[in-house]
């Protein structure tokens, strides 16, 4: 899991690293953004954490 502060970030990171998989011949990539819910850790009174998307 990787965390990212935008969601353009999470993707370019993403696009990055199929391109080079790819380039292996590793075919059919499949990898999902999730936008975290920030009410949670206030909820349960978890650790609060700057980013939002994770990959």
């Amino acid at each position: 899991m990787y965390l990212f502060k935008t969601k353009e970030t999470a993707e370019t990171y993403h696009d990055m690293h199929a391109k080079r998989i790819t380039s292996f011949g590793i075919i059919d990539i499949n990898a999902k953004i999730f936008n975290m819910n920030f009410d949670i850790p206030h909820i349960t009174k978890g650790p609060l954490n700057a980013y939002r998307f994770v990959i």
